[in-house]
């Protein structure tokens, strides 16, 4: 595609990369291409038997092409080209990889078109376009899991889907061929892997089915088996993937999105891409597969699908800032109100018509096909979001609930199941809480448990389950515990209390009986010191308060008299030797009271 010339400028040396490594991953496909042209020129039949193999060549390209880049997918590679537009080598790469991808399409094209007029009969063209599966046929989205029988290949015995579906509310069958490297299925495990909480409460299953010569069947479901823990089944007869209507041809085995896939995959994650066996028959082999998802029928009522599509339809009113002039167009009229009418009419019809039909195939015991992806390429896998919407869709059923009920209760689990990291906490001063914005919990520093504010419910971050634990319970039990203990606190300090005011009792009684047996020897110093220390923790009107009141008042006026003679004589023998002075002091220091 030609695109608008910009102004020609010096390419940095980042584009310089891209173009040197996008123009080269061209180059070498174009000479893949050039030589499997010559090839079947001679003999196109014989080509796509035995020597189609060589566009095999391809992988090695693109996975150069993105080790280059340091790439893991074409989208990374599209944002580059994006990133790049205004430069003109960068759009001449562009132009040059995807004309040669175009014309690598429409020679396969070519090639299936000559091998199908050549070898298939109009007859058999029309027998397989009848035995395929299309939308418009929903009687076979139902089948009876005994008419398609299916080889475990690691017990080697007869089985059904059937089997598989025991215990579990549905499960992804992933087809691929044995035949062909084991990328695809590598890449849907570990899409699995991200999701694998919510596949585990959905009580989904992974099955692989596979297809092609035996040896190459026993040796690659061996190594898928071991990969990814997933039961591998073999279609020995194909009778299961023509009652699906997979597509098939040269065109779709061997295009250039597949080949990019695989280069791509090997390049991210080094992945392994053997080559494909060298003497198959590629004639024989050129189908491929899908996905689809497969579960037990249930009794469910349309009427919570119908509420959940009315509750989501109200919810897309446009709701315009105030000021905010509306325009003609924007106006529901009368005939849009219709056609929403019909709509959801017609909707209605088709969820009971479905519910209807899911209570006969569990009288008759059939399985039900919940979803299809049909492949155009065998690169080309069901989107993950379509998957999980399957799985949704069926566990919403089987529980006779809505699946908006359904996602609430999973994003409340994912947000429980987010451990907790110091980095993501953001302080809040009003609260005095730690914030954290991935699971919308506070962390209390002080109690050391997380606060969700919407549900009052307080957390424990449990290291062996992996999750928050509810704490409210353990919280009041703490709390009435602390409760307790500050009962008994206040109890005992009471009772302390009492016992240090009874032993002070018990002392002042012995003091004071020492102290009055001193005062009846009519000591002055010994009633001084019962006056100043004991009498001021009596009552006034007790006895030992009146009869010492009279000895104390005439100590503390002696007292008074002798402090005054003491200083005067100071000042006379403020001349005279230190040992007099000495003495002096000696002599005048009055004795304590009670000496």
């Amino acid at each position: 595609m030609k695109r608008s010339k910009h102004l020609q400028r010096e390419p940095t040396e980042e584009e310089k990369n891209v173009v040197i490594a996008v123009r080269h991953c061209a180059g070498e496909l174009n000479d893949i291409l050039q030589g499997a042209r010559r090839k079947a020129q001679s003999n196109a039949k014989l080509f796509a038997e035995s020597g189609i193999s060589v566009l095999f060549r391809g992988i090695d390209s693109y996975a150069d092409m993105y080790e280059k880049l340091k790439l893991k997918s074409r989208d990374g590679l599209e944002r580059l080209f994006t990133k790049f537009a205004d430069c003109e080598e960068v759009q001449d790469a562009q132009d040059a990889i995807e004309e040669t991808e175009g014309n690598w399409r429409n020679f396969l094209a070519n090639l299936d078109h000559e091998v199908d007029s050549s070898s298939l009969s109009d007859e058999s063209n029309v027998k397989r376009s009848d035995s395929e599966f299309t939308p418009d046929k929903p009687s076979q989205l139902y089948f009876k899991p005994a008419a398609y029988p299916l080889i475990d290949t690691h017990t080697n015995r007869e089985v059904s889907l059937g089997e598989y579906l025991v215990g579990k509310t549905c499960v992804l069958v992933t087809f691929q061929p044995a035949y062909w490297p084991d990328t695809c299925v590598r890449w849907r495990c570990a899409e699995v892997s991200k999701v694998m909480a919510d596949w585990t409460q959905f009580s989904a299953g992974n099955v692989i089915v596979t297809w092609g010569p035996a040896e190459e069947v026993r040796s690659w479901s061996k190594q898928v088996s071991r990969l990814t823990k997933w039961p591998v089944l073999w279609d020995k007869f194909g009778t299961f993937c023509t009652f699906l209507g997979f597509h098939g041809g040269v065109k779709r085995v061997w295009t250039a999105e597949t080949l990019d896939f695989l280069g791509s995959q090997r390049a991210a994650h080094n992945w392994p891409v053997p080559r494909p066996p060298p003497d198959l028959n590629w004639l024989q082999w050129r189908h491929i597969g899908g996905e689809v998802v497969i579960c037990l029928p249930v009794l469910w009522n349309p009427k919570l699908v119908a509420q959940t599509t009315s509750e989501v339809s109200g919810s897309r009113t446009v709701l315009l800032p105030t000021g905010t002039k509306r325009s003609h167009l924007d106006l529901p009229t009368e005939k849009t109100e219709i056609v929403e009418e019909s709509s959801v009419r017609k909707l209605d019809s088709d969820e009971q018509r479905e519910a209807s039909r899911d209570r006969q195939a569990m009288q008759s015991g059939e399985l039900k096909v919940c979803s299809i992806h049909r492949s155009t390429h065998l690169a080309d896998l069901t989107p993950s979001g379509s998957v999980y919407q399957a799985m949704l869709t069926c566990y919403a059923r089987l529980h006779q609930t809505t699946e908006a009920s359904v996602m609430d209760r999973i994003r409340q689990n994912r947000r429980f199941t987010t451990a907790p990291e110091s980095a993501r906490l953001q302080y809040e001063a009003n609260s005095g809480l730690y914030y954290d914005p991935e699971t919308v919990l506070y962390y209390d520093a002080a109690r050391g448990y997380f606060y969700d504010a919407a549900e009052r419910m307080y957390y424990y971050w449990s290291q062996s389950e992996h999750r928050y634990i509810p704490a409210n319970t353990l919280i009041q039990a703490e709390l009435a515990a602390a409760h307790v203990a500050q009962t008994a606190a206040v109890q005992a300090a009471m009772t302390r209390a009492a016992k240090e005011r009874e032993a002070a009792r018990q002392a002042a009684i012995r003091v004071a009986a020492q102290l009055a047996e001193i005062r009846a020897n009519k000591d002055d110093y010994a009633a001084y010191a019962y006056a100043t220390c004991v009498i001021p923790q009596q009552e006034i009107g007790s006895d030992a308060y009146q009869n010492t009141t009279a000895a104390a008042s005439t100590i503390e006026q002696s007292l008074k008299l002798w402090e005054t003679r003491g200083r005067s004589d100071a000042l006379v023998t403020q001349g005279t030797s230190d040992s007099i002075t000495s003495n002096a002091r000696t002599f005048s220091t009055p004795p304590p009271p009670g000496l």
